[in-house]
């Protein structure tokens, strides 16, 4: 469809008619458009920051049960070594020893309570990431709530299928935790898995 100079000009010329509070309430609208589609942009944003926050513990749980990881990606995130795009161990304050080169008893002390991938400490992670993130915003919470879930599933996809049960332990931990605190916050929480 083409536009002619003719209903240019008749546009402008309505739009030059129009009162002063028709056009403050038309600027008006425009920029709640605008913050609309900012705040759409952040829950998408915050959303995929929660998944690879979710997908970073639960990789790093699982290669402590498999220590022989075949991707290149997998390695160097064991290795402590960053990937462009992916977070690090380093990232999720873990600075200990690559976790390839633990002995296996070094890997369980990991893992047992207390440990820094222990199932209370990684859902901590995961759960205090998502609420710092979403302040008092029930939106945001789902948002972060999803990513967490997401994050799980690319893991299990990364991994090649079901993952060690301690992290399925971790991911019900922590949902608990986030859905704790939107309950706390007046929010409902709905089976978003079902």
């Amino acid at each position: 469809m083409q536009v002619s100079q003719t209903q240019i000009n008749q546009a402008q010329t309505q739009y030059q008619s129009m009162n002063l509070s028709s056009k403050n309430e038309m600027s008006s609208e425009m920029e709640t458009i605008k913050q609309d589609l900012s705040l759409n942009a952040r829950f998408v944003a915050y959303s995929f920051q929660s998944s690879e926050v979710s997908g970073s513990n639960a990789s790093a749980q699982s290669a402590l049960f498999d220590m022989a990881g075949n991707s290149q990606e997998i390695h160097n995130f064991l290795m402590g070594i960053e990937n462009e795009g992916m977070m690090s161990l380093q990232d999720m304050g873990y600075e200990g020893k690559p976790i390839l080169e633990l002995n296996p008893s070094e890997a369980g002390a990991l893992l047992e309570d207390g440990g820094f991938f222990s199932v209370e400490n990684t859902a901590s992670r995961g759960a205090d990431f998502v609420i710092a993130g979403a302040g008092n915003d029930l939106d945001m919470f789902q948002a972060g709530r999803e990513g967490i879930i997401k994050g799980f599933e690319e893991a299990e996809k990364m991994w090649g299928g079901k993952l060690p049960d301690i992290a399925y332990e971790t991911q019900a931990l922590t949902l608990e935790k986030i859905d704790a605190t939107i309950q706390s916050l007046g929010g409902n929480v709905l089976n978003i898995a079902a």
